[in-house]
């Protein structure tokens, strides 16, 4: 019963592969504001990208009261104290995140209707301080969730 976990860069890892640190600086600045990425366990947030099943690159996140339509709800949150970018990332931030989706939702993630979105660092982002890592649950592809999914046992 269960499908593939999706997979979210925060930031633009993609644009700076294609288009180079300059384009990367025209676009946000000379830095990334990297506070901006920052997101807290039981927060909603908007962005139909957190619900597809590709690697996918983002910044900041739109946050809205759970009782407003929003297509994922942060359910666990780490910042990472390691000084070297962890070619690693992804793996343990799956392994992290479907460690803590029953103890959030209250069902197992095997048996649960919900998806799980998994956020973590860029290399370029990394370099401008980007240390959090964040798991959210999502609907299926392009569902708006309403309510928060918090002990829901679905």
């Amino acid at each position: 019963m269960r499908r593939s976990m999706s997979l979210v860069v925060t930031a633009f890892a993609a644009m700076l592969a294609l288009s180079g640190c300059s384009a990367l600086d025209s676009y946000f600045g000379s830095d990334v504001d990297v506070s901006e990425l920052e997101l807290t366990v039981g927060e909603c947030v908007v962005d139909e990208g957190l619900t597809s099943d590709t690697l996918t690159e983002v910044g900041a996140l739109p946050v809205v009261d759970c009782a407003e339509p929003h297509h994922a709800e942060v359910y666990y949150a780490e910042t990472l104290s390691v000084e070297e970018y962890p070619d690693t990332v992804a793996t343990t931030t799956e392994e992290s995140c479907l460690a803590e989706f029953e103890g959030y939702v209250g069902a197992a993630y095997e048996d649960s209707r919900y998806y799980v979105s998994v956020i973590y660092p860029s290399e370029y982002t990394w370099g401008e301080g980007d240390r959090q890592v964040a798991c959210l649950v999502t609907g299926d592809t392009d569902e708006e969730l309403t309510g928060s999914v918090r002990g829901s046992g679905e």
